[in-house]
């Protein structure tokens, strides 16, 4: 047996999967959502209103989240890392690098084959309401992730044996359980694999591993995940208020177990306008400026400036922004075509004039920063617009009595951010250009996923963001199975990849493994032209006088830990 204590967590783990580390929204996320509205009534018993305590962080969002559930948003990530505990998290150092930390898990030993792990919690976590958290809230909500049939979060249980078999069954019981999940007792759990995978453990630090009281669930019924009351968790943060649309507040939970943060209150509120935004924080009123929330002109010509170049905080963001190619299309199926497409995008044009040049360009799915990233699948991508045409020329197209080789439709979400709207006009002028006509059509965000889970939109610009800091978890989201390809809508149709990406989860050793997730890159994106890379940006936070420091979210996330965050004297 390999046995690993909490003073190796860090070091052997760290040296096999995680590398230099710098982030939908967001995680691409970050647009997808599950959650139904509600009224306030159903959510607050507070006023939303803001305190002026000294010891009152102000926050502000620009939209309320829709829910406080994990498991059914890839976006609603804030409240849960501050309200909820997980196993393990991933840590962002000074120098940029990351690491796996203990969290709840004191320690745990792995088998000789990689497929069963023995947890120990620790034995004095307990939750908001005063009761101990347990191996059995661990089992609970793990069964909970994978069997709710509204789940949207099973990929990160999904190596657990037996874990195929819930998300299959149609309903969710409490009492469900799981062939690779066995409590031992109050603090003890094992949890069997399926299949060898590397980045488990990674996957038990993503918000998706929020661990649940199994009593507070119970009690809320269909009413968890949008009545605050039965936000239950073991994290730094209660909930003591939440009214819809307006805003919330959390105190310092006072059965937390961890060290106390500078900040014991946090007020959110909701400010739509970023206009409005921007000038409350300089009124004070506002301790962390998103800069995601603002234009990039107003960033530029005020932030970015002598009079705040002390407390400009600069994430580097674990995600790519991707233009999205559905092979089903009779015109999109034909690699000429979707590398005409790779080729006609002028990439560092759209990063400098839409995000002030806040960013990198990378030629592959997997950004700078993230494990697996290598030089080696750079540099082969250039802008080339009469390449481009010429290869349609030689592909068979001729153009049409408008000057049109043949028409597509870029589908655009209603939701994105004028900043995206943008980009996807750019693009469509620039397809224009040599000689596909390209439209944008407009849709409300429930239709766009709609359509987009089912496979039915030829193209869209979006963005994917790390949930954990290795490879797999982007090729294997968009190009692991038929299933996720085609809830891309990129009906990615070689199988022999899929096979291969599939086979690549299970490999021992590190440096094999990346190298075949590097091959695989290369050969998806370079030779198949099957994924469109655009940009990575740049996450910029301004800091109040009130805040001397902050960690932004190891992925570069909008959300982040309140408890990082270090008032100023």
């Amino acid at each position: 047996m390999k046995r690993f204590l909490s003073l190796l967590l860090c070091s052997a783990l760290a040296v096999s999967l995680l590398a230099a580390c710098g982030g939908s929204s967001s995680q691409e996320g970050s647009s997808e959502s599950t959650a139904t509205e509600t009224s306030a009534a159903e959510t607050s018993t507070g006023s939303g209103s803001t305190s002026t305590s000294d010891d009152a962080l102000q926050v502000a969002w620009t939209n309320d989240v829709e829910t406080l559930d994990v498991h059914l948003t890839t976006n609603d990530y804030e409240i849960p890392l501050n309200v909820y505990d997980r196993l393990f998290e991933i840590q962002l150092n000074d120098d940029g690098s990351t690491e796996l930390v203990n969290s709840v898990c004191e320690d745990y030993i792995v088998s000789d084959d990689g497929l069963t792990y023995s947890f120990t919690l620790r034995n004095d976590v307990y939750f908001s309401d005063g009761t101990q958290l347990t191996a059995d809230d661990v089992a609970f909500s793990l069964i909970r992730l994978l069997a709710l049939d509204t789940s949207v979060q099973t990929d990160f249980a999904a190596c657990i044996l037996g874990a195929d078999t819930l998300i299959e069954t149609e309903g969710y019981s409490y009492n469900d359980t799981c062939e690779g999940i066995e409590v031992v007792d109050t603090t003890h759990i094992n949890i069997t694999l399926a299949y060898a995978f590397a980045g488990f453990l990674y996957e038990l630090a993503t918000p998706a591993g929020c661990i649940y009281s199994q009593a507070a669930v119970e009690a809320a019924g269909d009413s968890f995940g949008t009545d605050y009351t039965y936000a239950i968790g073991s994290g730094p943060y209660v909930i003591t208020s939440w009214t819809r649309e307006s805003g919330m507040t959390l105190a310092l939970n006072e059965y937390y177990w961890g060290e106390t943060p500078d900040f014991t209150e946090v007020n959110i509120q909701i400010i739509p306008d970023s206009s409005t935004l921007s000038m409350m924080f300089q009124n004070g009123e506002i301790d962390i400026l998103d800069c995601d929330l603002l234009d990039s002109a107003v960033v530029s010509a005020t932030y970015k400036t002598d009079a705040y170049a002390d407390k400009l905080v600069t994430a580097n963001r674990l995600g790519t922004s991707y233009m999205a190619l559905n092979e089903n299309d009779e015109n999109l199926s034909n690699v000429s075509v979707r590398k005409a497409i790779q080729m006609a995008i002028d990439r560092e044009s759209i990063l400098a004039s839409i995000f002030d040049g806040d960013g990198t360009i990378p030629d592959g799915i997997y950004p700078e920063g993230l494990i697996g990233y290598t030089e080696d699948n750079q540099g082969w991508l250039e802008y080339d617009p009469e390449a481009a045409e010429q290869l349609l020329i030689d592909a068979g197209y001729t153009k049409d009595s408008n000057g049109y080789y043949f028409s597509m439709v870029i589908a655009n979400d209603n939701d994105n951010s004028t900043s995206r709207q943008n980009v996807i006009q750019i693009i469509a002028e620039e397809l224009q250009a040599i000689g596909i006509n390209c439209t944008i059509e407009n849709y409300d965000h429930a239709t766009w996923l709609d359509m987009r889970n089912a496979g039915e939109i030829t193209a869209y610009v979006s963005t994917w963001t790390a949930d954990y800091n290795d490879p797999d978890n982007f090729i294997y989201t968009f190009f692991g199975t038929e299933a996720n390809t085609l809830a891309r809508s990129l009906n990615y149709s070689n199988t022999e990849v899929m096979e291969r990406i599939q086979a690549a989860r299970a490999i021992v050793d590190d440096e094999e493994r990346l190298a075949e997730y590097a091959a695989l890159e290369y050969q998806i994106v370079a030779e198949e032209a099957a994924w469109v890379p655009l940009y990575s940006n740049s996450h910029l936070f301004v800091l109040s006088e009130r805040v001397e420091s902050f960690v932004p979210h190891w992925a570069g996330y909008s959300d982040f830990y309140f408890a990082t965050v270090e008032r100023a004297d």
